[in-house]
């Protein structure tokens, strides 16, 4: 799977007549897409009603630099706590 990271506005194409470009707006990402009217785009929850996930693709999203440093922070106070209960 080819993995990209495009700034808000850029865009890409698939073929000569796919164009995908995204948008970033207030913390949440739009992607507008222009494709033959004959072609399906889904979503990938609709897509995956059926119980059926495309093959490589992230079993989820990856974890942004602010949910990193969180979820240090817990790990740091959650043995904190720990520590302080063995006393």
């Amino acid at each position: 799977m080819l993995s990209l990271q495009l700034k808000s506005g850029e865009y890409l194409t698939i073929g000569d007549d796919i164009v995908v470009q995204v948008f970033e707006q207030g913390g949440t990402i739009r992607v507008a897409v222009k494709a033959p009217r004959e072609l399906p785009i889904l979503r990938g929850e609709v897509h995956e009603r059926d119980g059926q996930r495309p093959d490589g693709l992230l079993r989820q999203r990856p974890k942004t630099p602010s949910e990193r440093v969180r979820n240090a922070r817990r790990m740091e106070e959650l043995a904190r706590k720990k520590e302080a209960a063995a006393d």
